[in-house]
């Protein structure tokens, strides 16, 4: 094998050691579970000041560190390490797209990726399921104007919305459910007209590397979900230089009843192949344990 070019090879140091330090100042302490809860404390219990009071694990200095160096973990967090679990598992995939409704929303737990072990939480990506051509044509939403330029794409299998590197883009199943474990959550009495048309007119909107949620220019994956459903108040978190929105705070709000969704369903699969659906206290748990400092108060 060729050497790398030292500049290369410098640069790709510097990336990993770029990526330790984020590792250690964010996730390097959600090592202990805490699984021996009592029985009878509730899920929004188990789950209460989290995730957005607690604010974000990583400091100042990790976040500036990043703000500077937006391309270089922007290249790392590109980096598959490996297919994720839900892959080797089509029944339980096949379950849950059969549980899907247009306009769900899921939120993906993704070990299987650099960018899923850089973001903290235990849900780092999601996306809106906008349905099949028959499910649409069901909710009466094919005819939507905001969906003509996209209905080939739509029939042909890209049937989830969602902010990723590149811009705001439909994607299949086969791309969005490449993760280790989902959650789904249903909105309530929502308009899914103008949720749809509002997220359909997003498509192409460049990524934000920054996760600022006060700037639509530039959208990640939550704030996206917070723009198509303003209704649902989705709650931020300040962090040093911007607002930002955590996943697992959507998650923890909608356990403790504070959001306007409805839980579908939560399944993980494991590196053995196997797959379950967990239930809502499974749910709690698994956000609660990857805040520390919310595990460390309650």
């Amino acid at each position: 094998m060729p050497r790398q070019p030292k500049k290369l090879h410098s640069v790709r140091l510097y990336v990993a050691a770029m990526a330790a330090a984020l590792f250690v100042s964010g996730c390097g302490s959600q090592n202990t579970r805490l699984d021996d809860v009592a029985t009878d404390i509730t899920p929004a219990q188990i789950v209460a000041g989290c995730c957005y009071e607690a604010g974000a694990p990583h400091p100042a200095w990790a976040i500036e560190l990043a703000d500077a160096n937006a391309e270089a973990l922007r290249q790392l967090g590109l980096i598959q390490l490996r297919p994720g679990h839900m892959t080797r598992q089509p029944e339980a995939t096949a379950l849950l797209q059969g549980a899907l409704k247009p306009l769900d929303v899921v939120f993906f737990h993704n070990d299987n990726r650099v960018s899923g072990l850089l973001i903290p939480g235990q849900f780092t990506h999601g996306a809106v399921y906008i349905g099949t051509e028959d499910q649409l044509r069901a909710a009466g939403l094919w005819h939507l104007p905001a969906l003509a330029p996209w209905r080939d794409a739509i029939k042909a299998g890209a049937i989830y919305l969602e902010a990723v590197d590149g811009g705001v883009r439909l994607a299949p199943a086969e791309i969005v459910l490449d993760t280790d474990a989902v959650v789904a959550l249903r909105p309530n009495a929502t308009n899914r007209a103008a949720a749809l048309t509002r997220g359909m007119a997003r498509m192409g909107v460049p990524f934000d590397m920054r996760f600022d949620a006060s700037d639509p220019t530039e959208l990640f994956c939550a704030e996206l979900i917070a723009l198509m459903y303003p209704e649902a108040d989705i709650p931020r978190t300040p962090v040093p230089g911007r607002e930002t929105i955590m996943i697992d705070g959507i998650v923890a709000g909608v356990l403790s009843g504070e959001l306007p969704f409805d839980l579908v369903g939560y399944v993980a699969a494991t590196s053995r192949g196997g797959a379950r659906a967990l239930s809502v206290r499974d749910l709690a748990l698994d956000v609660r344990n990857n805040w520390p400092a919310v595990a460390q108060t309650n």
